[in-house]
């Protein structure tokens, strides 16, 4: 099973490193395919050998070659968090379809976690295109029937919209009912409950960590799109665990 870990791995770090582009260029994507990167300061190509995912960013010491700017920490971190992703599914997956599925599923929502924590915006484009992949194939991949994926969009995306439509707004907006409904289509029923469970319970521990640090009050927005697709990993791995727990201590079953 962890024969092909590190090789993984490997390709997690590559993948991020392309992830970055696509977070940084999110106003121009089609110079991805036709610009070379580029420092966002002193604007110089940057060689190859400074572009190695992760370690060029130590071996540089945060700082451009040719301008000495510091190099956001995005970089690494984006780089390293998406390897681990990938490790980790593979070790739930294997090498599968249903890895395959869920690398471009997650590789997806990476750049709508961070662009939202950035801009407390939600690219529609990436969104929509979760949503697709999602239909076709979260029920098949997950082991759950059409019905139950039926039921789970409607739970995760049908909640959240209530929230928005009722509070105007003023508690997240309808880019997180998108990610709600992709939430539910990925996880199904009745699991789809507990990822959004989940997902208000690491948004509360979260915003209170910060308000305790001084960092945010109780007026201040804090992005939930984040919280809702790590609370849907979550949730494929231990969701249905949690669920029987639950069960079996109300003996519910």
């Amino acid at each position: 099973m962890t024969t092909w870990l590190i090789p993984i791995f490997i390709l997690g770090l590559i993948a991020g490193s392309f992830l970055n582009v696509v977070i940084f260029r999110m106003d121009d994507l089609k110079s991805i395919l036709t610009t070379r990167s580029r420092c966002q300061s002193c604007q110089k190509t940057i060689a190859w050998y400074d572009l190695i995912p992760f370690l060029s960013f130590f071996l540089l010491r945060a700082r451009c070659r040719n301008c000495g700017e510091k190099i956001s920490v995005q970089y690494p971190l984006v780089e390293i968090f998406t390897g681990v992703l990938f490790a980790y599914l593979y070790l739930m997956y294997g090498m599968s379809w249903g890895l395959v599925f869920y690398l471009i599923i997650f590789s997806v929502l990476l750049v709508v976690f961070v662009y939202d924590l950035k801009t407390q915006t939600v690219p529609e484009i990436f969104v929509w295109a979760v949503v697709v992949l999602s239909l076709l194939g979260g029920a098949y991949f997950g082991g759950f029937t059409l019905l139950s994926q039926i039921f789970g969009g409607i739970i995760g995306g049908g909640f959240l919209f209530l929230l928005v439509y009722f509070s105007k707004e003023k508690w997240m907006g309808w880019g997180d009912v998108k990610i709600g409904l992709i939430l539910g289509l990925l996880t199904g029923y009745p699991n789809a409950i507990f990822a959004l469970f989940f997902a208000f319970v690491f948004g509360s521990i979260v915003g209170l960590v910060m308000i305790y640090f001084q960092k945010k009050t109780l007026k201040t927005a804090i992005p939930f799109a984040p919280f809702i697709i790590f609370s849907t990993l979550f949730s494929l791995t231990y969701g249905q665990i949690f669920i029987n727990w639950y069960l079996n201590l109300f003996m519910l079953r």
